[in-house]
C-alpha cells in the first residue's frame, strides 16, 4: 500500500473492546495496551483503531493509536466523559474518526446531510466544556460512517458513502478556511 499513497492508515477493528472490564472478556484490562501495542508496532504508518461501542476510553486514548474511530450517532456521549484525555490526545496530534454516519439501515433512512451536520456539531460541542476548540475537534477530525457497511444493502451503503462525502463538503465549507 505504501507503494500506492506513503500516507496510508491501517485500521484496526476490535468488536471485544466494548467488553472491557466485563466478565465476557477474559483479559484484564491493564493488559490490553500492551497488547495493542504490539499490534501498532507491526504498522507502518498511520495507526487507526476503531470501537463501534462504548468502552473505557482511557484505555485506547493511552495507546500510541493515531486516529481514533468511534461510532459517534451512538455514543459520542460516552467519549465526551473523557475529555481531558481526548484533549491531551488531541494536543499529541491524534486525530478522531467520527463515525455520525449511521451503519444501520432504519437510521439512516431517516437522516440527510443537514440532520447530520447538526448531530455532528452536537457531538462535537460536548467536548469544547472542558477547553477543546471546536476549530481543533474539526481540524483534526475525519468524518467515517459509524461502522462497516457490509450489513447494508448496496443502496443502503452507497447512500451511507454519499452522505458521508455530502457532511464532508458541508462541513470543510463551514469550518475549513
Amino acid at each position: 500500500m505504501r507503494r500506492i499513497s506513503p500516507n496510508t492508515i491501517i485500521f484496526v477493528d476490535e468488536p471485544c473492546l466494548v467488553s472491557l472490564g466485563s466478565v465476557f472478556t477474559p483479559i484484564p484490562e491493564g493488559k490490553v495496551p500492551g497488547l495493542l501495542e504490539q499490534v501498532f508496532g507491526g504498522i507502518k504508518g498511520i495507526k487507526g483503531l476503531h470501537c463501534c461501542g462504548n468502552t473505557d476510553w482511557s484505555v485506547l486514548l493511552n495507546t500510541s493509536v493515531d486516529v481514533l474511530s468511534f461510532d459517534a450517532y451512538t455514543y459520542a456521549s460516552s467519549l465526551s466523559a473523557y475529555s481531558d484525555m481526548v484533549k491531551s490526545f488531541l494536543e499529541r496530534g491524534g486525530g478522531i474518526a467520527w463515525g455520525i454516519v449511521p451503519s444501520e439501515e432504519e437510521a439512516l433512512a431517516g437522516e440527510s446531510s443537514a440532520s447530520l451536520r447538526d448531530r455532528l456539531e452536537e457531538a462535537m460541542a460536548l467536548f469544547t466544556r472542558d477547553g477543546l476548540r471546536f476549530k481543533q475537534i474539526v481540524a483534526q477530525g475525519l468524518l467515517t460512517p459509524s461502522c462497516g457497511l457490509a450489513g447494508l444493502s448496496c443502496e443502503a451503503a452507497e447512500r451511507a458513502l454519499a452522505l458521508t462525502s455530502e457532511l464532508s463538503r458541508s462541513v470543510r465549507s463551514r469550518y475549513v478556511p
